[in-house]
């Protein structure tokens, strides 16, 4: 019997949803849904996913192109474009800025310094997270990126973004405008494609059991550690 990627693909995420590990049950998504994270704390996950995801991307992506299969090539440095030009942003909106950009945009209407960010010391849960996704792109098989940091995260940012969003209008329109929290829209657009297409990945490049093995850790480890990351938001004060 042949491979089946979409339901490999499936049963991963079915056990992780089931977990209640994912990233749209992560404690910064439940206040922020409640009306319940202070500004330090919506800037105390901010803090996190710049020091544990965000000011990597271009990098860690820059060194996994050169390890990928020709023909994945385009997507990829598409990838890096949005994430440093805005190019997909320009083609859907007509405007856009860099991913960073909109990060510090976010924390500077919450009335963060951008210091508060950029001169902190990454807690040991941004580490762990910013060192995986490295591994990942320096030193494990290079399909284990496919499924440990595209699926295993950028896949799951949608829904979760979505919560936030509804949050933010439910809860923060006193402290926030739509054009504040643009991080999370456009995310929730670009990361629907960037994290789409596991099925046809996995059937394509996992022809072996041990191949199988390894992308199934590795979703769960990068699934794990970016919920962790995540989780470690406070601590932030200006």
């Amino acid at each position: 019997m042949s491979f089946d990627g979409k339901a490999f693909v499936k049963e991963m995420e079915d056990e992780l949803k089931s977990s209640g590990r994912g990233l749209e049950n992560a404690a910064w998504i439940e206040k922020v849904s409640q009306g319940t994270a202070t500004k330090e704390e919506l800037v105390g996950w901010a803090r996190q996913h710049y020091w544990g995801v965000t000011y990597h991307t271009r990098r860690f992506l820059s060194i996994w192109v050169g390890r990928i299969p020709y023909d994945m090539t385009d997507e990829v440095i598409e990838n890096i474009a949005e994430e440093v030009l805005a190019t997909e942003q320009m083609n859907l909106f007509g405007e856009g800025k860099s991913h960073l950009d909109w990060l510090f945009h976010f924390t500077r209407a919450l009335g963060a310094p951008d210091d508060v960010i950029k001169l902190a010391t990454p807690n040991a849960d941004a580490v762990l997270s910013e060192s995986l996704l490295y591994n990942f792109a320096h030193q494990r098989p290079w399909y284990e990126m496919i499924f440990g940091a595209l699926m295993a995260i950028e896949s799951q940012i949608p829904e979760a973004y979505k919560k936030v969003v509804a949050g933010f209008e439910e809860h923060y329109t006193d402290v926030l405008d739509p054009d504040d929290y643009k991080f999370h829209t456009v995310h929730i657009v670009v990361d629907e494609d960037h994290g789409g297409g596991m099925d046809e990945l996995a059937e394509k490049y996992l022809d072996t059991d041990e191949k199988r093995r390894s992308a199934r850790a590795a979703y769960f480890a990068g699934a794990e550690s970016a919920r962790r990351c995540w989780d470690a938001f406070d601590g932030v004060s200006w």
